[in-house]
């Protein structure tokens, strides 16, 4: 409605819309991009693109599906445009929060664990990197994926397992197992 609203011209349905996807926007784009401040770029990029674009809109399919689709390509061209070994194609992972007392030692040893996970996060082609992080982090069943990402439920899967064994080789390599 709010979307429709805004095809209709009126500014306020675009703000109330904006409001409501940005969180989740910016999360999904640092998911692909890695970089908090990279991803609030993407995701306001894909808004402007979305509000230039609200004509060509088919109403016969769902929004958010549609601005999904935008904002993954304004965060895949990112990473294409961004210069090899500039920051942005880094996964950051937020810390433990288990709310715990926790030793200098254990600290150290998660904090060891989650840089060696961002490491082989990064380490990843971009499409396995995405639905791994989308299917882990974001929750998201493969058809969703699919839908994001423009391509099948079976191509998400088959993802999955490439993205999963990838993750293990390069993670039992590393601490040579």
């Amino acid at each position: 409605e709010l979307f429709q609203l805004t095809c209709e011209g009126e500014r306020e349905a675009f703000r109330l819309l904006v409001e409501r996807f940005e969180t989740r926007a910016i999360h999904v784009a640092r998911g692909i991009v890695g970089s908090y401040e990279t991803a609030r770029e993407v995701a306001q990029d894909a808004f402007l693109k979305v509000y230039a674009a609200r004509e060509r809109f088919d109403s016969k399919r769902s929004f958010a599906t549609w601005f999904y689709r935008i904002l993954r390509n304004q965060a895949v061209d990112r990473l294409r445009r961004a210069a090899p070994g500039t920051p942005g194609g880094s996964v950051e992972l937020a810390p433990d929060r288990d709310g715990g007392e926790s030793s200098p030692d254990t600290h150290a040893s998660e904090s060891e664990r989650r840089q060696l996970v961002r490491r082989i996060l990064d380490a990843l082609p971009h499409q396995f990197r995405e639905v791994l992080l989308l299917r882990e982090i974001e929750g998201l069943s493969c058809g969703e994926i699919g839908q994001r990402v423009g391509t099948t439920a079976g191509t998400v899967r088959w993802r999955l397992h490439h993205a999963r064994k990838l993750f293990r080789d390069h993670w039992e390599r590393t601490l040579g197992k």
